[in-house]
């Protein structure tokens, strides 16, 4: 249960209380005290929920909070890997190698490194710590810095791997650095079923601050198995983990982790100084000095600002990027909501479809109920993987790719077109179509805008910001797409409070407007926080590493070559003795090692390390064996029956189709007579409504004439007879009209109860049927005559027609949910069975090799239990140094436990 906001590592009693009243499917059934005790029951779970100390306001009620023992565990044992593993020597390099790698480098891109960056590259290559962070503010050059450090990796024969939170941003790490990067996803899968980091030197972890903190924990526990180094590289300023993490911020602060502030990718100098302030947490001064240079756009309402938007995004598209590739690669709309994202890109195909650029249309049923209309020549994003290559196909298609629809086809099928850059090639074009059923399940959008969290990583020209719901965190990198320019808009109606905005009405200046933006939208990203670490809550945090590390003291910068000969000579001092940390083989170890390369080559394997299982016990290779056609038949029948609730479904559908109803059309018939009965109630309403309109003005003549004869009541009886009347006429004509005026309330009054009952009646014919939550007549409070026509309305043209759309597009979701069920199951069969052919094929293996190579097997058998014995002894020297080194602080490292 997702008790805690998004990247949160604490909850309140409050929030816990919403989760559990969620999960509730028929709601909380007598009352609130029910839903209390169910919160009770969750805290009460054993090993589940920690009280930590209240922090914030405690005015309201609820307001104690929570954190989770996994979390707990999970910080902890991150902490105790910082620290134990700080300056340990894993793939260290010297400094004259570093110092080579950072000239090839800078001869290879023709630029230098700032000092930060060599610096930074430095640490990195030989610093030798086990786990090491790097913070660059965005536009620091972070892909550089990691294109760097591969190539003195290469040069020492260093692997190296990365892992990204997405597909395309794994991509793109790639595709800068030279780094083969995978998943965050795909790296915790091959921990639980495969090699894990087997084999892998270095692994780096861009946008560390997306990874949360249990993901963390398995990376780096298996990275304790295996001995590889982690690297983060992040900045905890943009955006955040979708999940509990705060990993990351604590580790760069045990290891003393480098930031680097160089800001290499805004050109616009005013810009770069903004951003500087911004991130000392002066918010309100960055503000102003964006203001300063025209980059804050104040406006009263939200749609005067998607309107503004829209329209710089009309004049710049057609004055610098009129062809669609450009246009997506370098303008950018952005907002933090995903309903303000629909509305731009709405807006934007309709100014395209205006100005006649696009071409055939097909609109297509999306789930929930949604329409997605799609024209040939519109930009679009994919919002889902498609691993094409490895069907055989051309290039993948990843989520988060912006293409070009260049074709659609009568049956709706549509061809996207998107620019691909391999590394070291020229760019280029690469096309895929696309079924209807993939675009009906939400493969594609619009994608003239985009959120913010999906431009992580993005790099554009232009960017223009919706500001309305973006966070500080959110706002940063929004403000940081562009290269030449970013924008932001302000919509003071939304963004400003309402009591600001009844007191001071509305703007009366543009100054008075961008003053009162300014402070608003200041005081918003104000509530944005960096989060508490929830072990710090508990007891003191642990001092950071004091272990000395050579790149903290000794940079390599420009001139590094003049003192080659002097480094040269310490390292090869250093070198000719064993050093703390550092695993010699014995003499004994060095000859099995030479029998075993001797050995190898007549029997054609690979070495034990570099085979897929080759790490594996027999016992864990029997495992696999077994286990795989067991599991494998599992995923066989978790895909027939989602198959065969996919045959069942499109046969539904189809049998709809051929009686010319849909099952949508067939289940909200009933409703048209319930809404034809409460029509006649609402036409005797409106009769009555006449009829009270009529007395009431029959009351109001009477009333009238009664006023006009009030003025003769002082008259004498001359001055009557002068009128042409008498003093017993004007009684009677007085008694007349005040009769009639009564007459004509009473008439009046009871024609509004009339329709009043009729309007009552109507709507508790609505409100108690079945269909009341539908046609959303669930309120008790009956509305008026002309209200209730109003809702008649929306329920017949409106409520009706989309539930029908709704049932009927839910069951194209079911199917394409079913779909997917299936397809997911066969490819998890398909691994199981690969899993156990690799096992079998190891374990044939090493019988070959035990009945040919004997000495080989018996060398490959003790390698693996010496290498694990190695790396066991060398963590427990690198945990007692870093003991020793923070002896004062022993004390309060101690935290939660897992209870036994």
């Amino acid at each position: 249960m997702q008790a805690s906001p998004r990247s949160d590592t604490t909850f309140s009693r409050a929030q816990l209380l919403a989760a559990v009243g969620n999960a509730l499917r028929e709601g909380i059934g007598d009352g609130s005290g029910r839903l209390g005790d169910l919160v009770d029951d969750v805290l009460d779970v054993a090993g589940y929920a920690v009280r930590v100390p209240d922090y914030g306001s405690t005015v309201m009620t609820s307001t104690a909070r929570y954190t989770t023992q996994d979390i707990l565990d999970a910080g902890e044992y991150v902490r105790d890997q910082a620290l134990a593993r700080h300056g340990e020597g894993r793939t260290t390099l010297t400094s004259e190698q570093a110092a080579a790698a950072i000239d090839v480098f800078q001869s290879a891109v023709g630029f230098a490194l700032s000092d930060e960056q060599g610096t930074a590259v430095a640490r990195l290559l030989a610093g030798g710590h086990g786990i090491d962070t790097i913070v660059g503010v965005a536009g620091a050059g972070r892909s550089t810095l990691m294109e760097a450090c591969r190539i003195g990796w290469d040069a020492a024969g260093t692997t190296y791997a990365g892992a990204c939170l997405s597909a395309v941003a794994a991509q793109h790490l790639t595709q800068a650095s030279g780094i083969p990067a995978r998943t965050v996803a795909v790296w915790l899968r091959r921990i639980r079923t495969g090699s894990g980091l087997t084999g892998i030197d270095v692994l780096v972890i861009d946008e560390a601050t997306t990874v949360d903190d249990r993901s963390a924990e398995v990376l780096l526990r298996e990275a304790a198995r295996t001995g590889t180094r982690i690297i983060g590289v992040g900045d905890p300023l943009q955006l955040k983990a979708i999940g509990a993490a705060d990993w990351y911020r604590d580790v760069h602060r045990l290891v003393g982790g480098l930031t680097l502030h160089g800001n290499r990718h805004q050109e616009d100098a005013a810009e770069r100084h903004a951003l500087e302030v911004w991130r000392t947490g002066d918010r309100d001064q960055a503000l102003r000095l964006l203001a300063d240079r025209g980059r804050i756009h104040p406006t009263e309402s939200a749609d005067e600002a998607r309107s503004q938007i829209l329209t710089a995004w009309d004049e710049l598209r057609r004055d610098r990027w009129p062809d669609t590739p450009d246009l997506a690669d370098e303008l950018v709309l952005l907002a933090a909501r995903a309903a303000d994202v629909d509305a731009l890109n709405a807006g934007a195909q309709q100014i395209r479809r205006a100005a006649g650029e696009l071409g055939t249309e097909h609109t297509y049923a999306l789930p929930g109920g949604d329409r997605l209309t799609l024209a040939t020549g519109d930009a679009v994003r994919v919002r889902a993987n498609g691993y094409r290559s490895r069907r055989g196909e051309d290039l993948d298609l990843l989520n988060g790719y912006r293409a070009v629809v260049s074709e659609i086809a009568e049956d709706g099928r549509i061809e996207i077109t998107w620019r691909t850059r391999t590394r070291g090639e020229e760019a280029t074009f690469v096309s895929a179509w696309l079924t209807p059923d993939q675009v009906a399940s939400g493969a594609l959008s619009l994608g003239y805008a985009t959120t913010i969290a999906a431009s992580q990583g993005m790099t554009c020209d232009t960017s223009l910001l919706y500001g309305h719901g973006a966070n500080a965190f959110a706002t940063y990198p929004g403000l940081t797409l562009g290269r030449q320019a970013n924008h932001l808009w302000l919509p003071l109606a939304v963004i400003e409070s309402g009591d600001t905005g009844a007191r001071l009405g509305e703007a009366r200046t543009e100054k008075e407007r961008l003053e009162r933006a300014l402070d608003a939208f200041a005081r918003y990203l104000g509530q944005s926080r960096p989060a508490v670490t929830v072990s710090d809550l508990l007891h003191d945090p642990p001092a950071p590493a004091t272990v000395p590390s050579p790149a903290r003291t000794q940079a390599v910068r420009a001139d590094a070559a003049c003192a080659r000969s002097t480094t040269v000579h310490d390292q090869r001092r250093r070198e000719a003795q064993p050093q703390d940390g550092e695993y010699r083989l014995t003499d004994e170890q060095k000859q099995r090692l030479a029998d075993m390369v001797g050995e190898r080559e007549p029997a054609g394997v690979r070495a034990w390390n570099r085979r897929p299982y080759g790490d594996r016990t027999d016992d864990e290779l029997t495992r696999l064996i077994v286990s795989g056609p067991t599991d494998a038949r599992r995923e066989d029948l978790a895909a027939a029956e989602a198959e065969e609730t996919e045959r069942a479904l499109l046969e539904q559908i189809a049998d709809g189709r051929a009686r010319g109803e849909t099952r949508g059309e067939r289940e909200v018939a009933p409703v048209y007579p319930l809404l034809a009965r409460a029509d006649e109630q609402l036409a005797a309403a409106r009769t009555e409504r006449a009829r009270e309109t009529a007395a009431a003005q029959a009351a109001a003549k009477a009333d009238e004439r009664l006023r006009l004869l009030a003025t003769a009541d002082d008259k004498g009886r001359i001055a009557l007879r002068l009128a042409g009347t008498s003093r017993k006429e004007h009684r009677q004509l007085t008694q007349q009209a005040t009769e009639q005026r009564a007459a004509g309330w009473r008439e009046a009054a009871d024609a509004r109860a009339a329709a009043s009952r009729a309007a009552e009646a109507a709507w508790e014919m609505l409100r108690s049927s079945p269909y009341a939550a539908a046609l959303g007549a669930t309120e008790h409070q009956v509305p008026d005559v002309d209200t209730l026509a109003g809702r008649l309305t929306e329920m017949s043209e409106i409520r009706i027609p989309a539930r029908v759309q709704q049932i009927d597009t839910g069951d194209v979701k079911r199917v394409s949910h079913a779909h997917g069920q299936a397809t997911r199951a066969r490819e998890n069969a398909a691994m199981h069975r690969a899993v156990a052919a690799d096992a079998r094929t190891e374990k044939a293996l090493r019988a070959r090799l035990s009945e040919q190579h004997p000495r080989l097997h018996e060398s490959e058998v003790r390698a693996p239990a010496e290498l694990q014995q190695a790396q066991g002894a060398r963590n427990i020297r690198g945990a007692v140094q870093g003991v020793r080194s923070s002896q004062p602080q022993v004390q309060n490292r101690s935290g939660p436990r897992r209870s036994l």
